[in-house]
């Protein structure tokens, strides 16, 4: 029924240290895990969402089973993100400029 990549609303039903629970739909429910919430450091998924409400995730993996998701909220919210690809572009450039110097 799901796969991942899908984004899918749902409801927050108990929230734990390590996550939230979440209900997908009538039978299908699924789990943020607290490193799913931001790239940056969560010290309190009640930060981010409370019991009760509804809200968008993407699915990482579903087990047709268990009827049951990992899912992030992360994923579809750029300003969660640390990674931009800017970092890792700057630090090639770099290396290439420090090869033609040891070349010369």
């Amino acid at each position: 029924m799901y796969k991942s990549g899908d984004i899918v609303e749902v409801t927050i039903t108990n929230i734990t240290p390590y996550g939230a629970f979440c209900q997908i739909d009538e039978f299908n429910n699924g789990l943020i895990h607290i490193s799913e919430f931001s790239d940056f450091f969560v010290k309190n998924v009640e930060d981010y969402i409370s019991i009760g409400d509804h809200t968008e995730v993407e699915i990482l993996e579903y087990d047709e089973i268990k009827k049951q998701a990992k899912l992030s909220f992360k994923s579809i919210r750029p300003e969660l993100r640390k990674n931009t690809g800017k970092s890792i572009q700057q630090a090639r450039e770099d290396f290439d400029k420090i090869k033609e110097q040891i070349d010369m």
